[in-house]
C-alpha cells in the first residue's frame, strides 16, 4: 500500500525514505482518529435512539 503514496503525493516525496517514515505515523494517527470519531458518533446515535424508543413518563394529554 505504501507504494501508492509515490503517485498521488509526487515522485520525490513518495519515494524518499524519510517521507515514508513520516507518512506512516501520520496515516496511522488519522486512521485512529477516524475510528474514535466513528465510535463516539455511534454511541451518541444509539443513545438518542434508545431515549426516543422509551415510553414517555409524562402523558401527552391532561384530563384536568
Amino acid at each position: 500500500m505504501w507504494e501508492l503514496w509515490g503517485h498521488p503525493i509526487g515522485g520525490a516525496i513518495g519515494t524518499t525514505r524519510t517521507a515514508r517514515r513520516l507518512l506512516k505515523p501520520v496515516f496511522k494517527l488519522f486512521a485512529i482518529g477516524v475510528l474514535v470519531a466513528g465510535l463516539i458518533y455511534a454511541f451518541v446515535v444509539f443513545k438518542a435512539v434508545k431515549e426516543r424508543s422509551q415510553n414517555p413518563h409524562v402523558h401527552a394529554h391532561s384530563t384536568h
